[in-house]
């Protein structure tokens, strides 16, 4: 085996073991096990975006790691895994409307895949403006938005975190499990 081969190997087992704690709920085990694979093997695209994702939940390192989400996306391809990290990334700054963009990026490329449609849902839609001849941004719309949000006409959807987003749920544990 040529260093290169087992540098590879080890990068790929320290990978599932990251996706294995990032499923789980750790980001911050994920994030070691991520940054061990990037050592290991940094161009691999997969490992550049899963690392990218950690650095923006646990580090706050929020140029590099949308960085790396961005370059693992460019070699690659709209993949759903990347697409989903990408939007996971975009989730933990705050710039949902840039999360919707990547996975709706990811849908176009694939779409019929489950897991970018359920981050899809999981991210909610905006409702249509309440006078929708005048701009989004208009004051008049603001207000009346907020208005109809505060009176309970608010949206199902929209309360998707990164760490949930485009995972399945949680088992359903039972009397016996506890």
């Amino acid at each position: 085996m040529t260093p290169r081969t087992a540098a590879t190997a080890d990068a790929r087992a320290a990978l599932e073991e990251g996706i294995r704690r990032f499923e789980a709920g750790d980001p911050v085990a994920a994030h070691g096990f991520f940054g061990e694979a990037h050592r290991c093997d940094p161009r691999e695209p997969r490992v550049a975006s899963w690392y990218g994702v950690t650095l923006v939940l646990v580090e706050r390192n929020s140029n590099l790691g949308v960085l790396y989400c961005d370059q693992a996306l460019r070699l690659v391809g709209p993949t759903p895994e990347l697409c989903l990290n990408q939007a996971r990334a975009y989730l933990a700054l705050g710039q949902r409307a840039r999360a919707v963009g990547a996975v709706q990026r990811g849908l176009v490329a694939n779409p019929g895949d489950p897991s970018l449609r359920a981050a899809l849902e999981s991210l909610g839609r905006r409702r249509e403006p309440v006078i929708p001849f005048l701009s989004r941004a208009n004051p008049v719309n603001r207000w009346l938005g907020l208005m109809r949000h505060r009176l309970g006409g608010s949206q199902p959807g929209g309360a998707a975190t990164p760490l949930q987003l485009g995972l399945p749920p949680p088992p359903v544990r039972g009397p016996r499990d506890a």
